[in-house]
């Protein structure tokens, strides 16, 4: 459209040059036709024997038809321009109607729109952007960027231009200057076009002065909350270290019965009480020297726990050695104090009823994600047992404490077979309750 616009205007001026060069070539012309009129006639008279009447009313004649050819191709490229005229306004009317949108939406953006040529002088500016900055749109066109945005002089706003165009999706967060002075914060972004032939920079500006409040607000209190949850992690790590110290504290209340006593019963019911306490201070001790307060590494959890476990039960003469393959997996405290307490007690009867001294011993214990489940399995390289099914009724209270957390807390199953060994799968969900 622009371009038919500029090919009517082109032409409509063309065809008044051509009139205004037409008319004088006329009056040229005939000024030079009448003088050699006048001269042919002069020489036709003096053969022919004409009156010097005779002489002018023939100059007269071609004067007159001169004339009246002159006034018909005036009245012809009136014509041709008065139409040529008429195309070009209709078009220009069309064109201002196709761009009534477009101009309906630049003036009531809401983000300030300007237009700048590349040595950042403005051409072009918004109802947005007069109004955030208090100008009237007559005061902002060829205004340079630096006046605005005391950010800039004149290098560094007209490397800001080259810059915008060069570069897909600039933005910056800078200030600018309103009229009466005051600074307003403002978000940018800009975008290099060509129109006419001519490099132009857009820039949309948005007032980002409230969002900076908001910003600074919500930082503020970010800091406040990250102050009181790292005052929470010390006081949550401080309770785990308090409650793994008091653990402590029976233990060598038990470790001193334990001296005490003569009865062996008595003795190894000491000791197996004095295990349990520790398999869930060691649980404690994991929380409050780790990152996190919630979640521990179980692999790191069960290897602690088993060296535990052979410091205090395995004699000089024994040898033990652990095939452990566990994966990568992290439980909450609840969930690591149940597998461990599970574990201890399995690998204490494996210690007191499968392992011989002089032998190589061996711990297999292996945790791995099936699906939805998680598969436990224990096996000892002893005799085995005769009579599996004593194991699922049994007085004794490590098996009752075995069979109520599988059971009862992890919601899980428990089987056992003689495999080189006693062989104890338990099967629960990945998903903590």
């Amino acid at each position: 459209m622009e371009n038919k616009i500029t090919k009517y205007k082109s032409k409509f001026l063309n065809q008044n040059k051509l009139a205004k060069r037409f008319s004088l070539t006329y009056i040229l012309f005939s000024i030079i036709g009448v003088v050699s009129f006048n001269k042919f006639l002069q020489h036709y008279s003096e053969d022919n024997n004409l009156t010097s009447d005779d002489t002018f009313t023939f100059n007269i004649i071609f004067i007159l038809f001169t004339f009246i050819i002159f006034i018909l191709m005036i009245n012809h490229m009136q014509k041709v321009i008065k139409n040529i005229d008429k195309s070009y306004k209709d078009l220009k009317r069309k064109d201002k109607a196709r761009l009534a949108p477009y101009e309906f939406a630049l003036n009531n953006s809401v983000d300030a729109i300007y237009w700048f040529t590349l040595d950042a002088r403005v051409v072009y500016a918004n109802n947005a952007a007069c109004n955030m900055l208090g100008y009237t749109k007559e005061e902002m066109l060829d205004m340079f960027l630096e006046e605005m945005d005391p950010n800039f002089d004149r290098n560094s706003a007209q490397e800001c231009m080259i810059e915008i165009k060069n570069t897909k999706n600039w933005t910056l967060e800078t200030t600018q200057k309103k009229k009466d002075g005051s600074i307003i914060n403002i978000e940018v972004s800009g975008h290099g076009f060509i129109f006419g032939g001519k490099d132009y920079i857009c820039a949309f500006g948005r007032d980002i002065t409230s969002r900076l409040v908001y910003r600074n607000e919500i930082t503020n209190m970010n800091q406040e909350l990250q102050k009181s949850v790292d005052e929470k992690e010390i006081l949550l790590k401080e309770i785990h270290h308090r409650v793994k110290n008091n653990m402590e504290i029976i233990s060598s209340l038990l470790a001193m019965q334990y001296r005490r006593v003569q009865d062996n019963e008595v003795k190894y019911i000491l000791k197996q009480s004095r295990s349990r306490i520790n398999t869930m201070a060691l649980v404690h001790e994991f929380l409050y020297l780790g990152e996190n307060l919630a979640y521990i590494n179980l692999e790191d959890y069960i290897k602690r726990l088993i060296e535990d476990i052979k410091e205090l039960y395995i004699s000089n003469n024994t040898y033990l050695n652990f095939d452990l393959n566990i994966d990568q997996l992290i439980f909450s405290t609840n969930r690591c104090i149940q597998v461990g307490m599970v574990l201890h007690e399995l690998s204490v009867n494996a210690l007191k009823y499968a392992f011989k001294e002089d032998r190589d011993n061996l711990l297999c214990i292996h945790i791995k994600k099936s699906n939805d489940k998680i598969h436990l399995k224990i096996r000892d390289n002893g005799d085995g047992l005769e009579n599996i099914d004593s194991l699922y009724k049994t007085d004794s209270i490590g098996m009752q404490l075995v069979h109520t957390i599988v059971e009862n807390q992890l919601d899980g199953t428990i089987e056992f077979k003689n495999n080189r060994g006693l062989e104890c799968n338990i099967f629960f969900p990945i998903k903590e309750d």
